[in-house]
């Protein structure tokens, strides 16, 4: 697949770093190794990966497939929002890994949906929800695919709402959180709004309903950032209610709660070959119908 787009920045910049930037699921290294294939052209002539883009010059890349190691299929259950013969729209439950990690070999979300393609596609992950955040999550099936998502990823088109109890009562009834984040300087595993943090992050939320100690929101996330719902509300002192890595509360009512109470509830984005505006909805698991729907 080749795709086309124009460099237009004042700042000059190396092209295998810029490339990483506007297609985040590839790494510097697959488009350095692009560069030495020349399958990478700027102005029509092909460069390394240590090339300086300047204004205006246009690029011209030929992707190719990544060999990835295998991931073996496993029979894991999916509950599937939609199919077609370019994405696949699961609601995630809570508790399983999306993907292989160290730590995570098999029984992710990846493991099982390579069973369920039983070969005829590859799976492709475009973004990720945390082990134990429920809901909505986009796989590709092709490398189209894959690479159009990719930049609604980028370019912030992809919308996402998300539904969280967060521990305390909120007295503004809608509010908008812009604060940096970075890893903590504590334990590097968590993110927090702190000094050495660059990266901007922006939450928007809204109150569904207040109840006894804490809080019902449908939270949007204008940036995409490492858990940066449950950071921006630790940030704020309503850290999500079952969330201990971030200070959250393990009881409602005198009930127990095990993982964080954050659900990827909608998203809406651009279907990369119709090029229509789709949106699908996860429905709660039954932990979070218990908090949303109770008295």
């Amino acid at each position: 697949m080749q795709e086309k787009l124009r460099y237009e920045k004042l700042k000059k910049e190396r092209i295998d770093h810029y490339l990483a930037s506007v297609y985040t699921d590839y790494s510097r290294s697959y488009f350095q190794k692009l560069t030495l294939e020349q399958k990478i052209f700027v102005n029509d002539k092909p460069v390394l990966a240590r090339y300086k883009l300047k204004c205006d010059d246009v690029i011209n890349i030929e992707f190719k497939q990544e060999k990835t190691n295998k991931i073996e299929p496993e029979n894991i259950k999916l509950d599937i929002v939609y199919e077609d013969n370019d994405i696949i729209i699961i609601n995630k439950q809570s508790g399983i890994v999306v993907h292989p990690s160290y730590g995570h070999a098999s029984g992710t979300l990846l493991n099982a949906l390579v069973a369920h393609s039983n070969g005829k596609y590859n799976p492709y992950l475009v973004h990720r929800l945390d082990k134990d955040t429920s809901g909505i999550i986009i796989f590709a099936k092709n490398e189209k695919s894959k690479i159009s998502i990719s930049k609604q990823l980028q370019n912030r088109a992809i919308k996402k709402v998300y539904y969280a109890a967060v521990k305390g009562i909120i007295v503004e009834n809608k509010g908008r959180i812009e604060a940096p984040l970075g890893r903590s300087p504590q334990n590097r595993k968590l993110m927090s709004v702190n000094s050495l943090a660059k990266k901007m992050a922006i939450t928007e939320f809204k109150v569904i309903s207040r109840k006894d100690g804490y809080t019902l929101l449908e939270v949007r996330i204008i940036t995409g950032r490492t858990h940066q719902i449950r950071s921006h509300m630790k940030y704020i002192n309503h850290p999500v209610v079952g969330d201990f890595q971030y200070g959250g509360p393990d009881m409602i009512n005198g009930k127990s709660y095990q993982r964080q109470m954050l659900h990827a509830y909608n998203i809406t984005f651009t279907h990369p070959r119709t090029s229509k505006e789709i949106s699908f909805t996860a429905s709660l698991p039954k932990d979070m119908v218990e908090i949303f729907e109770s008295k």
